[in-house]
């Protein structure tokens, strides 16, 4: 049976995964090795401790989240941490469609990135924004992230082929 610690571990590590970060990286920042990362992901920790606050912090959550997973909520994100909503940017993009909105919106951030991409007639930009299903596992979340092939085609005019 999974703990309340091992509830919290497991946020933490979605979180962390969902922001593309290794334990290796939470150790370092919160200055702890690796295998206490491990740890606190396990649920093998019996108190709300300073590193653990600070693996919330690292991950956007705000300062009460470990206390609400505790007492089995959810975490909230702060509106300046690194989750901070695609949505948000949203204003400055008010040409994308409703559906492509939506979906910017829709379950936890896998991945995010722009790459340059070279075309004959110049250099194009392409956002990509993975997102999973709410309720994935973390480890379901990480194996989706992994499996993930992304290929983009479309004519002149920038319009996708229909199929």
């Amino acid at each position: 049976m999974a703990t309340k610690w091992t509830r919290l571990g497991e946020k933490l590590k979605a979180a962390r995964i969902a922001l593309g970060k290794e334990q290796q990286q939470i150790a370092a920042e919160i200055g702890i090795g690796r295998v206490a990362v491990g740890n606190i992901e396990k649920g093998r920790v019996s108190k709300l401790t300073p590193s653990i606050r600070s693996y919330a912090h690292i991950v956007g959550w705000t300062d009460d989240s470990p206390e609400r997973v505790l007492a089995g909520g959810e975490p909230a994100l702060r509106s300046d941490g690194p989750q901070a909503s695609v949505g948000e940017a949203l204003g400055a993009a008010p040409d994308l469609a409703i559906d492509v909105r939506e979906a910017l919106r829709r379950g936890p951030l896998l991945k995010s990135q722009v790459v340059e991409v070279e075309t004959p007639a110049g250099k194009v930009l392409a956002t990509i924004v993975l997102r999973g299903q709410e309720g994935m596992s973390a480890e379901e979340l990480l194996a989706s992230l992994r499996a993930v092939t992304v290929r983009v085609s479309a004519d002149e005019t920038g319009n996708q082929p229909k199929e």
